[in-house]
Formats: C-alpha cells, sequence, structure tokens
C-alpha cells in the first residue's frame, strides 16, 4: 500500500517530457542467493530521466519499483516490494586527445528492502576519471570517495542473536570503477562495470554488472529491450559479534532483469 502512489505516479508522468528525456520500463526480474540456491521471481516498473545542460553536464537518474513473489521466505516477515533509485551528474574536465581525456561523476545509488536482506543501502560518492572513447567502443576508469551506509534486516540477525545496533555500518569510504560499453552493431550494445567500495580498513562491497540493449524500435516505437545482471557480494565482517554466527547465512545476490524501456 505505501508504494500505491508510487506505482501510479510512475504512470502519469508524461508533461515532464518537454524537460528532460523520459523512458518508462517495464519488466521481469529474478533475484537470485547462490549460497541458499533461492531465485525470487517478479515484475518491476521505472522511469529513467536524462539530461544534457548547455554547457555539456550530463544529468540522469532513475527509480525501480520490484514486486517479488517471495516463495522462498530467505525472511520470514517480508514485505515484497522494494526499490534501487540512482542519481549521476558528469562532465568534462580536460581533453588529453582526441579520444581521451578526464572527466567527473557525482553519484548517489539507493536500495530498499530487497529479499536477500538488505534493509537500505545508501552510497553518495565523487571523483574524478579518466575515459577513452571512439565510435564503437567506450572505456573509463574512475576513483571516487564519499559516504557509505548498509543497513541489515533486522529478522534473520535476530534469530541469529544480534541486536537493533548490529545492524548498520556506516563510513567514509573510497571506490574504484571500471566500465566499458561497446557497440555490438547498428542494433545491439554491451556494458559492463567493475566495482569495488572500502572503507581505511576492508572491502565493503564488490559489484559486477553486465547489459545487453537491443533497440526493438523496428517492433515498438522508440523501445529498448535489455537484459542485465548485477551481482553484489557484501563484506559482513563489520557487523561481527564474537560468539555470533553471521549476521546473515549468505553474503551477496544477484539481479536478472529482462525489460522494454519505451520514450515518452
Amino acid at each position: 500500500m505505501k508504494f500505491s502512489f508510487l506505482l501510479i505516479g510512475l504512470s502519469c508522468i508524461h508533461p515532464l517530457a518537454n524537460a528532460v528525456d523520459l523512458s518508462m520500463t517495464y519488466g521481469t526480474h529474478d533475484l537470485y542467493v547462490h549460497e541458499k540456491k533461492s531465485h525470487t521471481f517478479g515484475a518491476d516498473i521505472g522511469i529513467v530521466a536524462n539530461k544534457m545542460s548547455d554547457s555539456g553536464t550530463l544529468l540522469n537518474g532513475s527509480l525501480t519499483v520490484f514486486v517479488a513473489n517471495n516463495k522462498d521466505k530467505l525472511d520470514p516477515d517480508y514485505d515484497p516490494i522494494w526499490y534501487i533509485a540512482d542519481a549521476q551528474v558528469t562532465g568534462n574536465l580536460y581533453p588529453l586527445t582526441s579520444n581521451t581525456g578526464l572527466d567527473w561523476l557525482a553519484r548517489l545509488d539507493i536500495k530498499n528492502n530487497t529479499v536477500s536482506g538488505i534493509e537500505k543501502q545508501h552510497k553518495l560518492f565523487t571523483g574524478i576519471g579518466l575515459h577513452y572513447t571512439t565510435p564503437t567502443v567506450k572505456l573509463s576508469l574512475k576513483t571516487l570517495i564519499g559516504y557509505y551506509l548498509s543497513e541489515i534486516d533486522d529478522d534473520v540477525p535476530f534469530i541469529a542473536g544480534y541486536s537493533p545496533d548490529d545492524l548498520s555500518n556506516k563510513t567514509t569510504a573510497y571506490s574504484l570503477r571500471a566500465e566499458s560499453k561497446v557497440k555490438l552493431n547498428s542494433k545491439m550494445d554491451i556494458y559492463a562495470r567493475i566495482q569495488q567500495w572500502r572503507d581505511n580498513n576492508q572491502w565493503l562491497e564488490n559489484q559486477y554488472a553486465l547489459i545487453l540493449n537491443h533497440d526493438t524500435a523496428p517492433y515498438i516505437d522508440k523501445s529498448t529491450l535489455t537484459l542485465s545482471m548485477e551481482h553484489s557480494r557484501y563484506n559482513l565482517d563489520p557487523y561481527q559479534k564474537i560468539g555470533l554466527p553471521p549476521i546473515l547465512p549468505w553474503g551477496s545476490d544477484t539481479l536478472i532483469r529482462l525489460y522494454i524501456s519505451v520514450v515518452l
């Protein structure tokens, strides 16, 4: 119920299309937890916004709401609606050659209420990077600094003996982000990303993403079909209490999505 107005709003934003480039996404997904051999399937709907400023700064963001069929009950008291959101601002700093240059990035990532036990996660980072661009290939490497918050849902940890004060990890952190995008042909491209977040003492999270896009405009006007995979591995050591088992009996999840994007 708490997401009802949000879902309605996602379907009623066409008047905003004059201000920014907007797309709606409609799809299905599976959140896979390898350690438990658990598949949680569901449907999702989202909004993606992009805008290029007059100065050449690119602003983009997205919000996706997922409705899950929680048949495996990894969390015994799970509300089967969750969401991810992001906002990003990027711009060029200094050209080095016709194909390479320095750039900057500021990015916010939010994840809430996953079936894999992430109650909330906020990552706010900024930094600089080096990029290489040709008509068919784009490569980039960025170093970032910022704020990392990850909080574990309470149901499973309480059973293991953890208290509410044990569930959250907040810290200043650093991140290394490597990305590539390759145009396969006139209709398809593939994107890959590897990223790690860490504090002064240890790694916090590793993430691997692979996205395949196919232009389906000949079949559905202004549309793209996307198959994506995002694997996240979480370091549970910052939550560990002496004499207790790990705060979660798993430490990773993989989000697999198949969705169509339609430009408004």
